[in-house]
């Protein structure tokens, strides 16, 4: 009977449906728990997400869950308050005899790493990659991304550039940040780059331009290394600092959340690949052994522009 309820099981549809018809006629209903004693499985997998503010995160919960629940695994949220809570959500997780672990926004030590792996329970890090920690990953190329966006104000003239960024102990950031002033710095003189910490949020983003544009020389093109971010800037220029986008300055961003390509902002930005990268986090749970060696995957860069940009200026 059990295999009537399991999601790609080796049972006829007809005989399914008899199963279904019996199981409703009797108001059974399957016990997990009582068949994970034997399958020593609960298809359970806990996700922890540290900033739900960011709309990417969001995205990845909601794709993260459907694709679960296709194959039979149910989703275990943790929202960690802080750097601090992270191991502690981790020990709590694994309390739960979880089948994995899925880690966006948020990191892991190198000791909780080191106990998951003894607890046999595989440990993927979505949208991120720590150096040296034996966890699987899965991201974009930051790096890559970087240079695109760089290049693509470069190229539509931009001369003096301020970039709104965030905390450099997320490696993302650091690398989208370290990418760009790279580019940068085959054209222009990156002293005179202006950067300012929006804190990862709209309302930081919002008050990082005011910042950035009450110098006696303002940035005319805007490098955000979030989308949320810029999209906070870019109503600061049109509501409070009258500046036109992409004219007065130019905007862009990283993440291609789904606000980013509404008609009130059309932001350009590096797109985050969400459902390739779901898609790697299930192959990823599913192998065995579950402790197999750690993967590290970068997917490619895929830089969408819209209307926050200047054309690329034609060569001479």
């Amino acid at each position: 009977m059990s295999r009537a309820f399991t999601p790609g099981s080796s049972i006829s549809e007809e005989l399914a449906d008899k199963v279904h018809k019996a199981a409703r006629q009797l108001k059974y209903v399957p016990n997990t728990l009582a068949s994970s004693l034997i399958t020593r499985e609960t298809n359970i997998v806990a996700l922890m997400l540290a900033n739900l503010s960011n709309p990417i995160y969001s995205a990845m919960l909601a794709e993260a869950s459907r694709r679960l629940e296709e194959i039979g695994k149910q989703v275990l949220l943790f929202t960690p308050r802080d750097v601090q809570d992270f191991d502690q959500s981790l020990q709590r997780m694994l309390r739960y005899q979880v089948d994995a672990i899925i880690i966006a926004a948020a990191s892991i030590s190198s000791r909780m790493a080191s106990l998951c792996l003894d607890r046999d329970v595989p440990v993927v890090m979505l949208g991120r990659h720590v150096p040296g920690l034996p966890v699987h990953s899965v991201r974009g190329n930051a790096r890559e991304g970087g240079r695109l966006v760089a290049e693509l104000m470069l190229k539509g003239g931009g001369r003096r550039f301020g970039v709104i960024g965030g905390p450099t102990n997320l490696t993302t950031i650091l690398e989208r940040q370290e990418a760009v002033m790279a580019r940068l710095h085959q054209d222009i003189d990156v002293a005179q780059v202006s950067v300012c910490d929006g804190g990862l949020t709209y309302a930081g983003g919002y008050q990082a331009a005011l910042t950035l544009m009450s110098a006696s020389n303002p940035p005319d093109s805007l490098v955000c290394l979030t989308d949320i971010m810029a999209l906070g800037a870019m109503d600061a220029f049109r509501f409070e600092l009258n500046r036109r986008i992409p004219e007065d300055v130019a905007v862009v961003g990283f993440d291609d959340i789904a606000e980013a390509g509404h008609a009130s902002y059309q932001l350009s930005t590096v797109r985050t690949p969400v459902r390739e990268m779901i898609d790697h986090m299930i192959t990823l749970i599913s192998r065995k052994p579950k402790n197999a060696e750690p993967k590290a995957i970068e997917l490619q860069a895929e830089l969408i522009v819209r209307r926050t940009t200047r054309p690329i200026a034609a060569r001479k």
